[in-house]
């Protein structure tokens, strides 16, 4: 077993994945660790030691496989400028700092990058030709890959389109964009307009399963702006998938119902005559078998 997988990470503000995955995007020992990430420098790096040490002895010596909280420079491997989920120094060298820890090369991206290759790969997306993977939680992420390949961007930062300029009249999100539809289009932006209107609610689920009319009405401004956002993305990349994960694809078709009939009104039919809107499939593993799969690309590379 040991050169048959690599070593996979996907980090995160509270947890440490870690496994081995095989060329297929299949993973091995799956685990999760806290990850420390708030506590600075060397409180993460050693638990990610400790990672590597629980799972890596039946890896092969190649590549790893790490994903990331933050945009990724795709050349030099840094997290550029900073992110809020990391205790890190600004432009931190994410790539070279884990090469060192583990001793080998590192495929590094970001973490909503990686859980879309595994989407595409092994998941939902499989058989697409270009994939969008997009999270709806407490923000709105997306991932997208063309020909088995993560489009990166220039710095990294690729597929933000929850940060898309949708002339929301919502709540000013705090990434600065003006009329970002974030605030309006994500699960806590559900969460919070349900609030507002008066209902007591704690998560993204009570909403959906609400028989309040109040909650209708949150969920109906919740899935136009996502429709918005998910039409805008397939008018440029024309996908013939997207993938939706996260908390809000919990709700099933009382999600997916309403987002592609709100698609219809906002999508070019040519662009929606065969696209695929379909829930995620790899949950809290995708980030890791993704992580993994870039391993092996990277492996593949020399």
């Amino acid at each position: 077993m040991s050169d048959t997988t690599l070593l996979a990470f996907d980090l995160g503000g509270t947890d440490l994945k870690v496994g081995r995955v095989d060329a297929s995007g299949t993973v091995h020992d799956f685990q999760k660790l806290p990850s420390r990430a708030n506590e600075g420098e060397a409180p993460l790096f050693e638990a990610v030691t400790t990672a590597a040490n629980t799972v890596g002895s039946h890896a092969a010596r190649g590549a790893a496989g790490f994903g990331s909280p933050g945009v990724l420079h795709p050349v030099s491997g840094i997290i550029v400028d900073r992110t809020p989920n990391l205790n890190l120094s600004a432009d931190f060298p994410m790539r070279a700092r884990l090469e060192s820890v583990l001793g080998r090369k590192v495929a590094i991206d970001n973490d909503a990058n990686m859980a879309a290759l595994a989407e595409h790969t092994a998941g939902a997306g499989k058989g697409a030709r270009v994939s969008l993977t997009i999270t709806v939680g407490t923000g709105v992420g997306c991932g997208i890959v063309v020909d088995g390949r993560v489009l990166k961007g220039a710095m990294g930062g690729a597929g933000e389109i929850g940060h898309m300029p949708l002339g929301s009249t919502g709540p000013a999100c705090g990434c600065g964009v003006v009329g970002c539809a974030e605030p309006m289009a994500s699960g806590s932006g559900l969460i919070a307009r349900a609030r507002e209107a008066g209902l007591d609610v704690s998560n993204a689920r009570e909403v959906f399963e609400s028989s309040d009319p109040r909650a209708a009405e949150a969920i109906a401004r919740m899935v136009d702006h996502l429709a918005r956002m998910v039409s805008a993305a397939t008018a440029l990349l024309n996908p013939d998938v997207i993938v939706i994960g996260g908390g809000v694809a919990q709700a099933g078709p009382k999600l997916f119902g309403p987002l592609e009939a709100s698609c219809k009104r906002y999508m070019l039919a040519s662009h929606r005559q065969h696209l695929r809107i379909v829930p995620a499939t790899l949950g809290e593993r995708a980030g890791v078998i993704g992580a993994g799969l870039a391993a092996w690309q990277l492996q593949g590379n020399g």
